[in-house]
């Protein structure tokens, strides 16, 4: 009896604590995909984040960090831009229309789609963090005669060492091997080279509380400056007191 009393005592005891310990934990981003739950607990993790990965069964997986981390670890995610966004694909932008287009409409819809190609196949880059591509597709008024040149802009943050400023020549070939009408020199690449680490100052509250001290005297000593200034001016002059 005395055995199974025990018994019972253990359990709750390791019930109590498991309770305990997820309470101190806070999800960060849920349904995501192994492979993409497995980026961010890895960038975590080596940043000395002390997270989790979860799973949600058919709503994929969830991360988890300590509530006392959560605002670095957010930090941590956002400088390494994950989760990585998810670009659409040209089938995506194309599937499921109902009315006939006009097009304009039609023209706009494959900028789009082209844009979100060229996006998703650079962000593939080693060490690119973010990829946007901005395409204009080449545009004839036959009222006005008047001619727009296709052209595309290439925006793509990354770490320092990454190989993405030795590729910028195939890059260029890739927009124009994408895009219908693109000549060489009409596409332009911006690459952003970026710190990844995150270092947040943590004030101490003696530090706090030393800075307060410090600014009540600086603040006292101003006061009895400007009293002692204020009796001088009014002392009467010894002059003043014979006449």
């Amino acid at each position: 009896m005395k055995n199974m009393f025990l018994s019972v005592k253990k359990t709750v005891a390791l019930a109590g604590l498991v309770l305990l310990l997820s309470a101190c934990q806070q999800e960060l981003y849920g349904s995501l995909a192994e492979n993409e739950a497995n980026a961010i607990l890895e960038t975590l993790l080596e940043n000395g984040i002390d997270a989790e990965k979860k799973s949600r069964g058919k709503s994929g997986f969830s991360i988890e960090a300590p509530k006392d981390d959560v605002v670095r670890a957010l930090k941590i995610l956002g400088n390494h831009s994950l989760p990585r966004e998810k670009f659409k694909s040209m089938g995506d932008v194309f599937s499921g229309q109902g009315m006939i287009a006009s097009p304009t409409e039609e023209q706009a819809r494959l900028a789009f789609a082209l844009s979100q190609e060229l996006a998703a196949t650079f962000a593939k880059i080693d060490g690119v963090l973010t990829a946007r591509a901005h395409v204009v597709l080449g545009y004839h008024d036959s009222a006005s005669g008047t001619s727009t040149p296709a052209s595309v802009a290439v925006f793509l943050r990354h770490v320092p060492n990454s190989p993405v400023a030795d590729l910028q020549g195939k890059i260029k070939e890739t927009c124009v091997q994408s895009v219908p009408g693109l000549v060489y020199e009409k596409v332009s690449v911006m690459l952003v080279p970026v710190r990844t680490e995150v270092v947040l100052p943590e004030a101490r509250k003696d530090d706090a509380g030393k800075e307060l001290l410090y600014g009540g005297w600086g603040l006292a000593a101003l006061a009895s400056g400007i009293a002692v200034y204020a009796m001088r001016r009014r002392k009467p002059r010894a002059g003043a007191q014979d006449s």
